[in-house]
């Protein structure tokens, strides 16, 4: 159960995150061309935003697979058919449900069909985190590499490639962070940390949890199958290049790579912010923004606000609400629904 701090910083997050998005959604209808958006959206090629929407479902698919590496220490036979349904479960209540709910519902999907340990399945997430920052770190520094010096001599993207080689470093000093609490001495360590606390059964709870934590991110410590994750890491944010470069086809736009690995960076990282269900509102706004700074005509970066959203997110919450709702969890319910469902089934929730 929540403590009373741990649920005011939840509705904190929940309302604070729900304002920011209706106020960014806001801004960005108002300030709407509305007579060039029609015009430009009447124009567009819809076969590439097909392949747009074709190449998303792939980066989903992928982004399984490489879940399935990332639960080998737990559950090494996880079916393909538990992992594609978790995964749209992930992202579909991500969209429509408030504070990332798909992030805890995913590992239900896994502990309700293959009895596994619901903690030590969430806690694969800071492997994923992980394989994300890496992945991240690497789209920028391509971007840098293939950035036209036109756009470095003025403007805000002169600190780029500074930023870029800060958040390299963070990621492979979190790398290293990671791999140090795999280790026999890391426990040791947190065993003795713990030991002047005067109750034995919270001391066992909190080493149990380390241990689930340890066994969540357990790949981090295997450089081959943390290669694999890495590898699958790069095919998924290779498969949103794709559908960004098809969705500036569709507006016939045409800007350099550059421009392509920024937005897909800067839309990662604004996702990552507590915001209003469905990322409304900041996913538009950072879209606009990012494009205006290669100078992509206004209009044009409005219609792909709002046709790149509906591409990224609603076949797959299409597909995740569905079979979400065939595990017993629905939107109605929330988060607190589903896990009451998942603690009929398994007693580690």
């Amino acid at each position: 159960m929540d403590t009373p701090q741990g649920s005011v910083w939840q509705q904190v997050r929940l309302w604070g995150g729900a304002l920011l998005g209706v106020a960014l959604m806001a801004w960005f209808l108002w300030s709407l061309q509305w007579g060039s958006l029609v015009a430009v959206m009447a124009e567009a090629h819809w076969s590439w935003v097909a392949l747009a929407a074709t190449a998303m479902l792939g980066s989903y698919a992928v982004h399984a697979w490489r879940w399935r590496i990332l639960l080998h220490d737990i559950d090494p036979d996880v079916d393909w058919s538990t992992l594609w349904s978790a995964t749209t479960v992930l992202w579909g209540f991500n969209t429509v449900l408030p504070l990332r709910a798909g992030n805890f519902l995913r590992p239900a999907v896994v502990a309700m069909r293959r009895q596994a340990s619901y903690t030590a399945v969430l806690f694969t997430t800071v492997g994923e985190y992980l394989c994300d920052a890496i992945g991240i770190v690497i789209l920028l520094l391509v971007m840098i590499w293939v950035l036209p010096a036109e756009y470095v001599e003025s403007g805000p993207l002169e600190d780029v490639q500074w930023w870029g080689t800060a958040a390299a470093v963070v990621a492979l000093i979190s790398l290293a962070v990671v791999v140090l609490l795999s280790t026999r001495q890391a426990r040791t360590l947190v065993e003795r940390l713990l030991s002047p606390l005067p109750s034995s059964s919270l001391r066992e709870s909190l080493l149990t949890g380390f241990d689930h934590l340890v066994a969540g991110m357990a790949t981090v410590g295997h450089p081959a199958r943390l290669g694999g994750a890495l590898v699958l890491t790069l095919a998924v944010w290779g498969a949103w290049l794709l559908a960004i470069l098809a969705t500036f086809r569709a507006f016939d736009l045409h800007l350099p790579l550059a421009a392509a690995l920024f937005w897909e960076s800067s839309l990662t990282l604004s996702m990552m912010v507590p915001q209003a269900p469905g990322y409304l509102g900041v996913f538009q706004v950072v879209t606009e923004e990012s494009l205006a700074l290669f100078r992509a005509p206004t209009e044009k970066a409005e219609a792909i606000a709002l046709v790149f959203w509906t591409v990224c997110f609603v076949p797959i919450t299409i597909l995740g609400v569905y079979n979400g709702s065939k595990l017993g969890f629905s939107v109605s319910s929330g988060v607190a629904g589903a896990l009451d469902e998942l603690a009929e089934v398994t007693s580690d929730g």
